[in-house]
Order: C-alpha cells, then structure tokens, then sequence
C-alpha cells in the first residue's frame, strides 16, 4: 500500500511538472498532443505561385525589389496580411538562376514595404545534404538558402518529397513491400532528417513537410510523416497540413483524427477544397474546386484548429479550373508567368484573376468566423 502511494505521488508530481517518472529512472517529457503553448491564431497567407503572372520570369530575377512590391501589393489587394514566398526551381526566386543572397533579401525588402509580411518560404530542400539547385556549376544547398532566411527573419519554409523504394529489389517483377519492409524505409528517412533537424536548432528555422495525396509511392501523409518526424522537435522538424490532400485521403472521418493525431507538429495549414469522383474509364480521382463547392467540412476543420491550438499560417492554394475570357479553360494549378500563353491570348487577365482569387479567402473567413474564431484571431 505504501508503494502504490509512492507511485501516485510520484506520477502526479510528473504530470505537474510535464514529465513522466519512474522511480530509480530518468524523467521522460510528456507528449501533450498539442503544439507549445501559444494564443490560437491564423494569419492569411498566399502562396507566392498563385501571384506569379504579375510579372515575368525574367523580370523576377532581374528586378526582384519591384517584383516584391507588386506581390506585396496585390496580396494585399486580395485581402491577405502575409506571403509564402516561392524560393525554388521555377519560383519568384530560384536558386539554380540567382544568387539566394541577394535575390532573396531584395525581394523580401519589397514585399515588407507594401505592409505585407513574409516569415514563410517554400523551397526544395528534402534533407541537410541533397542540393536543393545549381547554379553556374556549384551545388546550393539547405544551408546556403537557410543562413539567408535566419538572417532576413524567415522562420518556417515548406521542405519534403521522400519517396519509398516500391520494389523490394532490383528486379522490376519483385514484388511490393509490405509490413516490416514499409516501416524499415520510413526508419531509414527517419534517421535522413536528423542532419536538418540540426540545421534547423543552429538557425532557428521550422520546416513544415507538406501533406499530400499519394499513389503510394511518396511519404506524405500523417501516419508516414508522424513515425518519421516522432523523435525530433516539432519546432524544427513540423508539417504543413494540407486539408485538400487529407479529405483525399480520408473524406469521411480519417481526415479528423489526422488533424487530431498531427496538432502537435503542424506548424502551417494549405487550404484547398476537393472533390473525388469516378470516371468514364473506372478509375478515381480527385478534382480540385474553388472553397466551399468540394468536400471539404471547412467548419469543423477550423474548429478542430482553434480547440487544438493551432497558430500558424493559413495559406491557400488555387488550383481549381476556370473559364476565362475567350471560353477556354485554364488549369489555375499552374505555374503562371505574365508572357504565359492564357495571358498572351487574353483569356487570363490581371483582372480576371484578381476577382478569382479572391473568392476563397471570403469562404475561409466565413466557415472560421463561424466555427469559434474571433476577429482577434484572424489576420
């Protein structure tokens, strides 16, 4: 009886104190199934892609303060407080045509001059050693855009893109691993971002792991994501938790118990609605749709946000399908550049698409106003 008393005292002297004890043992953190203590909060945020059309490649590169301010300014225009910049291949600053350390801080300088903040960048980093590009015949690499980003107060950047070995050997007829083989490969990446998650402590960055939905070959779901991210700092190594993807994978309940199950490592949210349907072949897919016309539950997500405590980006993604001016349809999940040929025929506009894109954003302030959301809470 003595002893039982000891251990309930010790216990509950444990859980004040956030550990767990074992007498005669070492203290143990407690995992608290919500992210560090922080006011509920999210900000607004475009991811930089969708804002590419407002000038061309070249001129990106080549004048990146005044592309700056006009991303600046037509977010804001759109009704957004903050960017996801795009620094990787393709992106309004792409490592393998400019020099991150110049590029980079110019553009951010713009942008910041409109009022419109920037602290998140998407990037192509996998792990601490992969070149991210190459440029003029040179490796970049995560510490050559991550020394850039503490320095111009970047703090959180999307990183990934880890793929299973499908065949368990070389032989292409081999069969598919299963079981033990699955989680000896999610081990194996596990043990691949300890080097970043250093990277990260050493610059005080937070990569976010963007969900997705897969076709089995790619690491991105919650459950992959959560055993390889399970030993290191949610504050170095998070995820960015992409509802649209998460209702692919799981529409009817999985989503809400990966948002459960994820709360303590995400660190951003991509919103984007979906729809998944079958078509004339038999086979499934999923179809991207503006806010509030897919399957999406955007009300209870963001309710499930606010009760888990979530403070973070809420950054959008438009990539839906729409009608333009000439009556030809136009892929929005498209890396647009101003020369780009739906602009050069007219069927895309600047106007055009400043209409568009901002129709989603009304939709998530809306389901998040009415899911508990204070205005306090939402910029």
């Amino acid at each position: 009886m003595q002893r039982r008393r000891f251990l309930q005292t010790a216990a509950a002297a444990a859980v004040a104190a956030g550990t767990t004890a074992v007498p005669g043992g070492p203290a143990q953190a407690l995992p608290t199934g919500r992210p560090r203590p922080r006011p509920p909060h999210i900000t607004w945020t475009i991811f930089s892609r969708h804002l590419q059309w407002l000038t061309t490649q070249a001129y990106a590169h080549e004048r990146p303060y005044e592309t700056g301010v006009l991303v600046g300014e037509k977010a804001a225009e759109l009704g957004y407080r903050a960017v996801n910049l795009t620094v990787r291949r393709t992106g309004h600053v792409d490592p393998s045509l400019a020099d991150v350390r110049t590029n980079l801080p110019a553009m951010l300088a713009g942008v910041r001059s409109t009022g419109t903040t920037c602290s998140f960048i998407t990037t192509d980093i996998v792990d601490d050693v992969t070149p991210v590009a190459e440029r003029d015949g040179a490796p970049v690499r995560a510490e050559d855009i991550l020394r850039v980003a503490r320095d111009e107060g970047i703090d959180l950047y999307r990183w990934g893109g880890f793929a299973y070995q499908v065949q368990s050997g070389p032989d292409a007829t081999d069969p598919q691993p299963f079981g033990e083989e699955v989680l000896a490969q999610l081990d194996a990446f596990r043990r691949r971002v300890r080097g970043l998650a250093r990277l990260n402590r050493r610059y005080g960055t937070t990569a976010a792991y963007h969900t997705h939905t897969t076709n089995g070959t790619n690491a991105r779901s919650v459950w992959d994501l959560m055993h390889i991210l399970r030993d290191t700092d949610p504050d170095e190594l998070g995820i960015n938790f992409d509802i649209g993807h998460m209702t692919n994978e799981g529409t009817l309940s999985a989503w809400r118990t990966n948002v459960r199950y994820a709360m303590s490592h995400i660190r951003s949210v991509g919103l984007k609605d979906t729809l998944v349907e079958r078509t004339p072949t038999g086979t499934v897919r999923s179809v991207w749709k503006p806010a509030g016309t897919g399957m999406v539950q955007w009300r209870e997500f963001f309710q499930l946000l606010l009760e888990g405590g979530f403070a973070g980006p809420g950054e959008t993604h438009y990539e839906y399908d729409v009608v333009g001016l000439n009556g030809q349809t136009a892929v929005l999940n498209t890396t647009f550049w101003a020369d780009h040929a739906q602009f050069a025929s007219g069927n895309l506009t600047p106007a055009f698409m400043t209409e568009e894109l901002k129709k989603d954003l009304v939709t998530y302030k809306t389901q998040a106003a009415a899911a508990g959301w204070r205005a306090d809470q939402l910029t």
